[in-house]
């Protein structure tokens, strides 16, 4: 029996214990025309997500990315482009508390097929389509990873790779890339339509996905719409990436006038598809990450084509609202081959993306003006086309053929058709639920006064998150139970702040009245007034969370004795948590604090003194002191949470070796010197992350 066999086979085992108890129904739903819309789940190696950091990280303390705007960009490619990639995520809490210790588990999955196509989605990670399979041909047309294997490479830390992932409003990969969304089934004439949809806390408005397989279609159609609710404008980001197989033969077309380059730092022209001596329109080339981006101003029909060495593969194709174009790899060297099998599994992680943004690149935004929304239709679908025509070495020749293809299996009249079609179903009301996401939408349209979209239903019991903010708008306060524990989420958002502050008004303050309001003003840069609710928390009762938040504060201020003191008090308040235990021991390194650091080691349980932070810190601190062969010892381990980017732990390999030689020899070494020892000296696979 092959991979796809087999897990067909799980699914269906795994249905008939999913469907019975999730929401309480066969969510199945076949009309005439054949097309199907079903709930199941999937059994595969999963990575235990872990609960949520409780430790908000604010914006003061996000690593500063500064971009770099060349002069020779134009207009287009330069309206809307941030000066700082940098994001702040609350008010969400950061996601870091997975492992690599995978245990095969059930996944629910949303099913929509017809007689041609088969889509698969994970309504608890974001709505991600994670496969799409074509059925007359047996191919699966996207990177489906046989794994579940978070890594730290998202606004909120955790993502993984494969499928299609729906990445909005803000930059960088979703906030909810790897949280519960709504999924419910809208009833239409060509079949049933896949709501996909959510509420952003962030920019507080909302987005829907809607996937529609009419009968016999062999083109899966997707219609995205977000809408802005508030009364202000806001700066709106959407990239759609695609993830498909990567093999030595593996093409990507798309037409263009001209091509950006993008990395760290920015934008700049590029000249492709040749250029450092290859083809850059074949990602196995690459030997370091790349990202391409197509520009084709005025484009009425942007597309772009992943194919194999056989001519085969998959279009992905949009009205013109969704412009920009663009392809990812990892590169195939060292780092590329280690981060593509880090997130999957040896031998089986190559993949590339291919992308469709509403900018021109990802590092622009585009307004939203208040009240309004936004909407495109895509279209996700196998491709076939000659192979030795696909593969001529003229890129524009190659991008005319496919073009006329493109233009056979998506014309514009079937595009045009199907957008129309769709945008006049989105606001349909969603008929049957088939997989619920958070409360924060319901709360968000309790505390406004307003629904969103008639088209968008937030059914949603309040869960621990959630519970506590129900409570300011049903009972004007917080609950005794709510006041006995510490909190579990937060809202910065001016709503949520004028809500507290009508609750103290109203029914007095809390201790917990005065957190938030601090964590508000705090992310706000109202550094004076958040200290003084800090201080006023403490007053009403001793807790962890404004000792630690008056930590941050003392640090920003440069006091490090009243920043120790201040983190000593929160430790024993905390139950051992071994994110502050990280905090505090970072707090240690920066500031070379290694005696104090030792001590709080050593009083650590173990479970929590061999974090693997813990222990690259120990690490970092080995390399201060000299113990060079204790560096290299420590860093012969797998660490789960390495950021993208991220050669710390090379940059240590490396270190341990060259400060050894400079120690022994009496002298540092020349650059020749150090190059022939990390040469001599290279990093074992499991650590080395470069890809440049």
């Amino acid at each position: 029996m092959n991979h796809h066999n087999l897990r067909k086979a799980a699914s269906f085992v795994a249905f008939l214990l999913f469907a019975s108890c999730r929401l309480g129904a066969d969510t199945s739903n076949t009309i005439a025309d054949g097309s199907r819309l079903t709930t199941s789940s999937r059994a595969l190696p999963m990575s235990p997500m872990g609960s949520p950091n409780p430790w908000p990280r604010f914006r003061f303390q996000v690593r500063q990315m500064p971009i770099i705007i060349p002069d020779n960009l134009n207009a287009e490619d330069r309206a809307g482009m941030f000066t700082n990639a940098a994001v702040p995520p609350l008010p969400y809490l950061i996601q870091d508390n997975y492992t690599r210790q995978r245990r095969r588990d059930q996944l629910p999955t949303i099913q929509v097929e017809n007689a041609a196509l088969r889509a698969i989605f994970y309504p608890s990670l974001g709505g991600r389509m994670i496969s799409l399979y074509d059925k007359r041909a047996r191919r699966e047309l996207l990177f489906d990873n046989p794994v579940l294997q978070f890594a730290n490479l998202a606004i909120r830390n955790a993502w993984f790779s494969g499928g299609v992932e729906w990445n909005g409003p803000l930059y960088g990969h979703s906030l909810l890339t790897c949280s519960p969304v709504f999924a419910g089934m809208v009833e239409t004439s060509r079949g049933p339509l896949l709501r996909l949809y959510e509420f952003d806390r962030a920019l507080e408005t909302t987005w829907q996905v809607d996937v529609i397989l009419p009968h016999n279609d062999d083109r899966l159609w997707v219609h995205v719409k977000a809408i802005n609710p508030n009364a202000h404008d806001i700066r709106f980001y959407w990239w759609t990436n695609i993830a498909v197989p990567l093999a030595r033969d593996t093409r990507v077309l798309s037409p263009m006038d001209y091509a950006l380059s993008h990395d760290f730092t920015g934008n700049s022209r590029l000249a492709f598809p040749l250029f450092d001596g290859f083809d850059g329109s074949r990602p196995f080339n690459y030997p370091y990450f790349k990202s391409v981006f197509f520009r084709k101003p005025d484009s009425q029909k942007p597309w772009s084509v992943c194919l194999d060495g056989r001519g085969r593969g998959l279009s992905h194709v949009s009205t013109p609202t969704l412009f920009g174009r663009k392809f990812f790899t990892w590169g195939t060297g060292r780092g590329g081959k280690r981060w593509m099998e880090f997130l999957s599994e040896d031998g089986h992680g190559d993949y590339l993306e291919i992308q469709g943004g509403v900018t021109p690149t990802q590092l622009q935004t585009r307004p939203l003006k208040a009240g309004e929304s936004i909407e495109w239709t895509e279209c996700i679908s196998p491709v076939a086309m000659d192979a030795k025509v696909a593969g001529d070495p003229d890129y524009a020749a190659a991008c005319a053929a496919a073009g006329k293809v493109i233009a056979e299996r998506v014309s514009d009249s079937a595009l045009q058709g199907m957008h129309q079609f769709l945008s006049a179903h989105a606001d349909a009301p969603v008929k049957t639920l088939l997989h619920r996401g958070a409360a924060w939408g319901r709360l968000q349209e309790k505390r406004t006064g307003r629904k969103i979209s008639p088209g968008l239903a937030f059914e949603s019991e309040a869960g621990d998150e959630e519970r506590p903010w129900d409570e300011l708008l049903t009972a004007g306060t917080f609950s005794a139970e709510t006041l006995n524990n510490p909190p579990r989420s937060f809202n910065v958002s001016a709503g949520w702040t004028t809500t507290l502050h009508k609750s103290v008004h109203a029914h007095g303050a809390t201790w917990l009245h005065h957190v938030h309001l601090g964590v508000a003003q705090l992310e706000a840069g109202a550094f004076e007034e958040a200290r003084e609710q800090f201080k006023s928390s403490l007053a009403l009762k001793e807790n962890a969370l404004a000792h630690r938040n008056l930590a941050l504060l003392h640090e920003r201020d440069g006091n490090f004795d009243a920043a120790q003191s201040a983190y000593k008090n929160a430790w024993p308040l905390c139950g051992n948590d071994p994110n502050l235990a990280v905090e505090i021991c970072d707090f240690f390194t920066r500031h070379k604090r290694y005696v104090a650091f030792g001590a709080f080691v050593k009083s650590l349980p173990a479970t929590v003194a061999e974090h693997e932070r813990i222990v690259l810190m120990t690490a970092q601190i080995a390399l201060e002191q000299g113990d060079f062969a204790g560096v290299r010892r420590l860093l012969q381990r797998e660490f789960c949470t390495i950021r993208e980017g991220e050669v710390g732990l090379t940059d240590l390999w490396f270190s341990s070796h060259i400060k050894e030689a400079e120690s022994r020899n009496g002298r540092e070494l020349t650059a020749a010197e150090k190059n022939q020892l990390m040469q001599q000296f290279p990093p074992p696979r499991q650590i080395d992350f470069r890809m440049k």
